[in-house]
């Protein structure tokens, strides 16, 4: 029954259901509900066929599997495949791995075939059925590349199994794990907490989870390329127990990479970088600006030119005025070059009043646009955090459901072989007290009933040493299966975040070009209403000019009386328009600056952005490289002869360290000390065969104490199995 479920729990995973929220007791209880779960499992496979793209799903795993405890290292490799039929017809197909060179198999699925270093399959997979092979081996020439982790406790690699001690003893567990794959990775940790530790963290961990009657410690995140992430716990023994022995668990350290999730966002972002460098290219809202701003200068530099030249003709006309006698033909004809020239000057003004207001209402209505874009940049940037936060949330809700059952079997699985190392320990113990007893010299009957009590007690420990190794086979299977889950959940948590975060900052480099932008287009903007006062003002001195020379025309043939208040007003309306000229040149040279420092700008802006915009498309490309190599890499070892498939390649490595038990050895000795032979003596209560009835007794006490302890320690495996 428990296989059956732990089948369904995996088949509900690899078609996409939140395997942890299935509570297993509660289908023990209630069988009806396993019904409603097949029928989903029916209506998800029918829903994705239909999405299908390839009739064979293919999921490899590549796991590099350490165990560390006090005798060494166990290191082997465990080569995954998971099969799912999308199609409605059956496929045969011939699957399995090409091995390294000097590998020796430890586990291989039923069925399997070898040919020299390749292990295989002949499988049929039924329409929508999901079918799994793996195989286990190991080889001296495989380094685990993915992480590099060590581990000490107490300044050791290889501590005892068995610490001597109890309250006051202090341990410390230096870890650290570093990246060497190239590539990002996610790892989780956890220990368990027991009552009588007190645990300090120099490393403070992500949170505390309760999972049945049992609490535990976990760190979770990333691994940083080419970084390493340390854990340091301080166990200190504040309370035995009863037994004056505590078992510390076990640390284990989880680190993947989904290769083929990561190759497919390094594509999508690769695209979107070169899309927008698309778009820094035909960025045209700058063209209108140029055209106007070309026109407008060129106007105010004639402008300026035509003034200066009627302020030299006033000049020259008073100084023609001052020498000759020929007033009234030199007049006229300095009043009709004037008229002219003040003529033209006004059709430029007429140019300037047109184009002025157009530059000014274009450039308003580009200050509101830019405004207008700005805002709705901010609104994309909240937008897009709160559906990132939303999301994580939501990823992690599942997340935590997971890690509620990851460390319960963790811990399950090293309680379970401690307890195996335990019971061969109380085994010895029971054999030696065999041979003691065997060896004294006491009545026959009484020794014989003792001598099958032990061996009574013997045998019983060797079934439950049987059953014990049985049961870490099943937990060990199961712990497998929610890691991969919870795999999957962290890595997607961590993309989503990933990819949220750098659409976030590309959004607020955009908003700060754009408010540079505005800023220097409002400066244009002042200088425009400037020049437009300017205007008017020459627009005054034109008019007050006009007037004087129609004065000057109707002045009489004899103006010898006037002519010298005709040559200081022709002064001094030629330096009235020599001045607007030279303010003109400077509003033209001020302008000009403004105009360049304008382009410059946004130039560099879009010049700074480029560069970002390469310099990350350089490394996701870099990324992509490694990526691909390594996926290649591994893909050359699956052997698949189905014509149509899809693989997706993960890589994992699980590190467990075996933590030491603290057992305080004067107590049990104490006990043992205790069985004592007293030589039988007449008195009132009696004897049995030469002993006393009070040491028989005594001896039974002892028995039933280390009886009592298996059977504390075989009901509390059997729990945490059922939670």
């Amino acid at each position: 029954m428990r296989r059956r479920f732990h089948d369904l729990r995996r088949l509900l995973r690899i078609r996409g259901i939140n395997a942890p929220l299935i509570n297993l007791p509660l289908l023990k209880r209630k069988p009806w509900l396993i019904i409603i779960a097949l029928l989903t499992i029916v209506f998800i496979q029918v829903t994705h066929v239909a999405e299908a793209t390839a009739s064979l799903s293919i999921t490899y795993t590549i796991n590099y599997i350490n165990y560390y405890t006090s005798n060494g290292v166990k290191t082997y490799i465990n080569y995954g495949i998971s099969l799912i039929n999308e199609n409605s017809s059956v496929i045969n197909a011939v699957v399995g791995f090409r091995l390294p060179p000097y590998s020796s198999i430890l586990y291989a699925s039923s069925g399997y075939m070898v040919n020299g270093n390749e292990v295989y399959w002949d499988v049929t997979i039924n329409p929508f059925e999901t079918m799994s092979l793996n195989v286990e081996f190991q080889n001296p020439l495989v380094n685990n590349y993915v992480v590099g982790f060590r581990y000490l406790i107490n300044g050791s690699t290889t501590p005892g199994q068995v610490i001597n001690g109890s309250s006051g003893i202090k341990l410390i567990m230096l870890v650290n794990a570093s990246n060497i794959l190239g590539l990002p990775l996610t790892y989780n940790a956890y220990i368990p907490l027991q009552n009588g530790i007190n645990y300090y963290y120099s490393t403070p961990p992500t949170g505390i989870v309760s999972i049945g009657t049992g609490d535990y410690t976990y760190w979770s995140g990333e691994l940083p390329i080419n970084g390493s992430v340390g854990l340091n716990v301080t166990f200190i023994i504040a309370n035995s127990g009863n037994w004056s022995a505590l078992n510390l668990g076990s640390l284990t350290f989880t680190s993947s990479i989904d290769l083929s999730y990561y190759l497919n966002y390094l594509k999508l972002t690769i695209g979107q970088l070169n899309n927008t460098l698309m778009e820094f290219s035909n960025i045209s809202y700058i063209k209108p600006i140029s055209g106007n701003a070309t026109i407008l200068l060129n106007d105010l530099y004639q402008l300026s030119y035509l003034l200066n030249t009627t302020a030299a003709l006033y000049r020259q006309s008073a100084y023609y005025m001052n020498t000759t006698r020929v007033i009234e033909s030199l007049l006229l004809l300095q009043v009709n070059e004037v008229d002219y020239a003040l003529r033209a000057e006004y059709g430029v003004l007429s140019r300037l009043n047109y184009t002025i207001p157009m530059v000014s209402y274009s450039l308003k209505q580009i200050m509101s646009n830019l405004t207008q874009l700005n805002n709705e940049i901010i609104n994309l940037q909240y937008q897009v955090i709160s559906d990132v936060v939303y999301a994580y949330g939501e990823i992690e809700q599942y997340n935590v459901t997971l890690m509620e059952i990851i460390p319960i079997l963790n811990a399950t699985n090293t309680t379970l072989a401690g307890y195996y190392q335990y019971l061969g320990y109380v085994q010895d113990n029971l054999t030696k007290l065999y041979s003691e007893v065997n060896s004294l010299n006491i009545n026959g009957e009484v020794k014989s009933s003792i001598l099958n009590s032990l061996s009574r007690l013997i045998k019983d420990v060797e079934v439950m040493r049987a059953t014990v190794l049985r049961l870490e086979g099943y937990v060990n299977g199961a712990e497998m299966g929610v890691l991969m889950a919870s795999r999957q959940l962290s890595e997607l948590a961590y993309q989503l975040n990933t990819r949220g975060t750098a659409l976030v900052i590309a959004l607020t480099n955009i908003s700060n070009t754009l408010v540079k932008t505005n800023q220097s287009v409002y400066s244009l903007y002042i200088a425009l209403n400037y020049l437009g006062n300017v205007l008017n003002s020459t627009t005054s001195t034109l008019n007050t000019t006009l007037g004087r020379l129609n004065a000057a025309l109707a002045v009489p043939a004899s103006l010898y009386g006037n002519l010298t208040n005709i040559t200081s007003g022709l002064i001094q309306t030629s330096s009235q328009l020599q001045n607007a000229s030279a303010r003109l040149m400077r509003m033209y040279f001020n302008l000009t600056g403004q105009y360049l420092l304008f382009s410059l700008a946004i130039n560099q802006s879009i010049a700074y952005q480029r560069a970002n915009i390469v310099n990350e498309l350089n490394t996701y490309e870099a990324y992509y490289g490694v990526a691909k190599g390594i996926y290649n890499q591994y893909l050359s070892n699956l052997i698949i002869n189905s014509s149509s498939y899809t693989v997706d390649v993960v890589v994992e490595q699980t590190n467990e360290v075996n933590l030491p038990i603290v057992l305080n050895t004067r107590y049990i000795s104490s006990v043992l000390s205790n069985i004592t032979i007293i030589k039988a003596k007449p008195d009132a209560g009696g004897s049995v065969n030469g002993i006393s009835k009070g040491a028989y007794g005594l001896l039974i006490i002892a028995l039933a104490l280390t009886l009592g302890l298996i059977l504390n320690k075989r009901k509390y495996i059997a729990n945490n199995i059922i939670n």
